[in-house]
């Protein structure tokens, strides 16, 4: 469905990905990661058409991305960008509502049935009691709750995610990964930049790491993740334990510091 092919990008002069080459296919659920800089957010700003290649090109469906108008593109594709400011004066439900932007029809662009969803969407990601509340008024976990349910309303089959969860506690990550995996399982293709090596490990079947601009490792959990391949991404040493009860990989850190006596 989506194929990145010899992508290289950047912001003026500064190239961040080099020659890249990547394929995600329909009803895949793909995390990406990797160190800081490394070049996950140039990705997706690739994927989503917010950013213009320098070489290459990116396709979504055999059609080049570039070539969609914004709002066909939106029709097919939700993304959640990783910085977002709130809107003073939007509520929740007005900003949740901003993601039926490409299917809205009524007089005012919406009817009841993109509030119906919107309401759906809401009380999906667990914030129906903030419903009426001015979004700037939001902590940044909920607030980042919001954004993910304007990405829902938009009922796009690709979404595209970058730090779905930031500002999110553990139960809220664990509420969200699940709804996600839900999702894909009912035919949504899934892209989603993740800090959390053993969340994506537990929730994704493909991981990517990116380093300096380019793929270093994409396999599934098993395969991609060792104590030689983790520590050569990120330049710190790791061990590499069994998840008790499902088996995948999960990564324990160890400090380097000497902090006896």
């Amino acid at each position: 469905m989506i194929s990145v092919e010899n992508l290289s990008a950047g912001y003026g002069r500064r190239e961040v990905l080099q020659g890249m080459n990547l394929s995600f296919a329909a009803g895949s659920m793909t995390a990406v990661l990797g160190p800081n800089g490394s070049g996950k957010t140039t990705l997706v700003s690739s994927i989503s058409g917010v950013l213009r290649p320098l070489v290459g090109q990116i396709k979504i469906a055999q059609k080049d991305v570039r070539d969609y108008r914004p709002r066909e593109l939106a029709e097919i594709m939700a993304v959640l960008p990783q910085k977002v400011e709130p809107a003073f004066g939007l509520t929740v439900k007005s900003m949740v509502m901003m993601g039926r932007y490409a299917h809205g029809s009524g007089f005012f662009g919406y009817d009841s049935e993109d509030d119906d969803i919107c309401v759906e969407a809401i009380r999906m990601i667990g914030i129906a009691h903030l419903i009426d509340r001015p979004v700037s008024e939001l902590s940044g976990g909920e607030f980042q709750r919001v954004l993910m349910a304007r990405t829902i309303s938009q009922q796009a089959k690709i979404m595209v995610l970058d730090e779905a969860a930031s500002g999110v506690d553990v139960a809220g990550k664990i509420e969200l990964f699940d709804m996600l995996k839900k999702m894909n399982g009912q035919g949504a293709t899934i892209i989603c930049v993740i800090h959390d090596l053993n969340l994506a490990a537990l929730y994704f079947d493909r991981l990517v790491f990116l380093s300096n601009g380019k793929v270093e490792l994409d396999g599934s959990p098993a395969k991609v993740i060792t104590k030689d391949n983790i520590a050569s991404v990120y330049k710190t040493d790791v061990s590499i334990v069994e998840h008790p009860e499902l088996g995948v990989p999960q990564v324990l850190f160890s400090p380097s510091g000497d902090y006896s006596g």
